[in-house]
């Protein structure tokens, strides 16, 4: 057991923290548990498909063609910068809603341009014993990951009642969107310097 405890510490660390995936869950949780329960499963199952992809070779497909990488960083912030952008001009209309998915497979399939996901699949892989199995570590982070996930859902839906406002809905886009530019920005920063 205790050679899972770095695993199970990287997990916590990557979905308790802010990000995208969280900012998801917690504007589903603003509609209701039903709808939160059903970007958590999104988020899990896009992770198990980037688990599925790193455990098999994705790391080793990228140090053979190594443009697969920056492909990959480019995608991911420009999905990041659209998705700042949509939130710091929405107004009252629904217009820039199309930017979050919304849908378990819209949330799902966006973990393929979450670099914050990648990262968290990419470190728990590394971290993992190599004795251990892909099941063992798929159980771990649906686990770990689904119960960080649904704290920020009945945040989600604690804070109904402040969402449904528009003005409080205005000055939480106006937090989200430039944290999630500034995600994109440092994405790009990173490129650059390599």
């Amino acid at each position: 057991m205790s050679s899972l405890l770095p695993v199970i510490g990287v997990l916590f660390a990557a979905a308790i923290t802010p990000g995208p995936n969280n900012i998801i869950v917690m504007q589903a949780g603003a509609r209701g548990m039903a709808p939160a329960i059903r970007a958590v499963l999104g988020v899990v199952c896009g992770s198990m498909v980037l688990l599925i992809f790193t455990w098999f070779g994705f790391g080793l497909a990228t140090s053979v063609a190594p443009a697969l990488t920056l492909v990959l960083h480019i995608f991911c912030a420009a999905y990041l910068a659209w998705m700042g952008v949509a939130l710091l001009t929405r107004e009252q209309t629904a217009a820039a809603d199309a930017a979050v998915p919304s849908n378990p497979l819209g949330i799902a399939a966006f973990q393929l341009l979450n670099p914050k996901a990648w990262i968290l699949v990419a470190t728990a892989v590394a971290a993992m014993p190599r004795e251990r199995s892909l099941a063992l570590l798929a159980l771990l982070m649906v686990a770990v990951t689904g119960a960080c996930l649904m704290l920020w859902a009945l945040a989600g839906t604690a804070a109904t009642h402040f969402f449904a406002r528009p003005a409080a809905r205005r000055v939480i886009d106006r937090i989200l969107g430039p944290v999630l530019v500034l995600s994109a920005v440092g994405i790009a920063a990173e490129l650059l310097s390599t």
